[in-house]
């Protein structure tokens, strides 16, 4: 049987609709004019040839149809054997990717190892040098307040740039640097300007005299600084807190610190004109500078800490103190989110900054006895070293020592095993 194309049996398809329309039109005129028998027969016709071109149309297709199943089924065997071998080809590349993969991960282990071998070394002399000179510094300081109080400027100087540069290259890692925006920072700054820069000026040593005596020295208190021999982070941590109100007391109380009365008075007055030309202070003076200066730093820290780089930190690329302390406790909120949320979640980071200022303001007012008393200027750094002796043993004994004797028995319950 010959075969109709597709197209050809849609063109037929079309004109068997226009003869049925033509039948239509006829018939509605044969109906107009009566004529009932003429509409029959020519009704007749016309549907038994529709009807034959139809059936045979449908025969056309219905055999198109069937070989187009061959055909399908044919290529289909054809594609799938293609397909098997593209798969093939497609998982043996795989398999060698796969093996090289495997080998680059193996190269990278093997590197990975070597690289945690030498950092766990580094760790450890690290702790052993922040060991040693943690005890050391705790044993020689007082020893230079007491007989050479003149070099504890040079002293902490030194210090202050060997503990801050390693810090700085810690937190820069860890991107934890946004931290020396903080107010122990600035205020170290501070003293360090006071000696070496403007050791004249009676304004800049009051504000470091009241700020280091007052929220850098009770810092050590809120903040928990843990005097622990062999971590750098810590000893660092209680340096900055400790040191700046050693170097104020010792300026303050040279004479009476060293044995040669007149030789003291006669070297501050020589290098530390301020302390030496220093007029009565009233409270009203005390508050009014340090809250001066204190608000200089807020200014500086909202500007750029808070709005200009506020995006960062909110989302997590950056630490400070302020995302530290109120980052939310899985277990319960510590004293100062109770404090900072009391006008509302939304208003906790101005709370806290609000808490900040009285807290500031409350440490510096106490610093006017300080500086009218000896023995209670010393009793009151005595009991912040003493302070953070406790935080460290507590750490030893907490923290420490229960680290240590799980991994004692850990490897204990090693050897029984094998």
């Amino acid at each position: 049987m010959e075969h109709i194309p597709l197209e050809e049996t849609f063109s037929t398809c079309s004109k068997i609709s226009s003869i049925y329309s033509d039948q239509l039109e006829l018939l509605s005129k044969c109906s107009s004019s009566n004529d009932d028998g003429n509409i029959a027969k020519t009704t007749t016709a016309y549907d038994v040839d529709i009807t034959d071109l139809l059936s045979s149309i449908l025969e056309q297709v219905t055999d198109q149809l069937h070989e187009v199943r061959k055909e399908i089924h044919i290529k289909s065997s054809k594609w799938t054997s293609l397909t098997k071998n593209r798969v093939r080809m497609q998982k043996r590349r795989l398999e060698t990717q796969r093996r090289y993969i495997q080998e680059q991960l193996a190269n990278q282990y093997a590197s990975f190892c070597g690289h945690i071998t030498k950092d766990a070394y580094t760790v450890r002399l690290l702790d052993k040098i922040s060991f040693v000179v943690g005890v050391s510094n705790a044993c020689v300081s007082p020893v230079i307040v007491s007989r050479l109080p003149q070099w504890i400027p040079i002293f902490y100087t030194v210090q202050f740039f060997f503990f801050i540069t390693l810090r700085y290259i810690n937190y820069k890692s860890r991107q934890s640097h946004y931290f020396f925006f903080d107010l122990c920072y600035y205020v170290n700054l501070l003293t360090l300007l006071y000696i070496w820069v403007f050791p004249s000026s009676t304004v800049l040593y009051t504000a470091v005299f009241t700020l280091t005596n007052g929220p850098i020295a009770f810092a050590i208190t809120v903040w928990r600084n843990s005097l622990v021999f062999h971590s750098l982070d810590k000893v660092t941590s209680v340096f900055i807190h400790i040191y700046p109100p050693v170097v104020s007391y010792t300026l303050r109380w040279l004479p009476e610190l060293d044995k040669n009365t007149e030789a003291a008075i006669r070297y501050r007055t020589e290098h530390f004109s301020a302390v030496q030309n220093m007029p009565t202070l009233s409270f009203q003076s005390y508050l009014c500078i340090s809250t001066s200066f204190y608000l200089a730093w807020q200014l500086f820290y909202f500007f750029i800490v808070i709005i200009k780089h506020g995006k960062k930190v909110d989302s997590g690329e950056r630490r400070t103190s302020y995302s530290t302390l109120l980052k939310p406790s899985p277990k319960r909120r510590s004293f100062i989110q109770f404090l900072a949320g009391v006008f509302g979640e939304k208003h906790k980071l101005y709370g806290l900054m609000m808490w900040q200022f009285w807290y500031n303001m409350g440490t510096c007012l106490l610093t006017y006895f300080f500086y009218k008393s000896f023995w209670l200027h010393s009793i009151f750094l005595v009991s912040m070293f003493a302070v953070s002796v406790w935080n460290g043993a507590n750490y030893y004994i907490e923290v420490f020592s229960k680290s240590y004797l799980d991994e004692v028995e850990y490897r204990q319950k090693q050897f029984k095993s094998s």
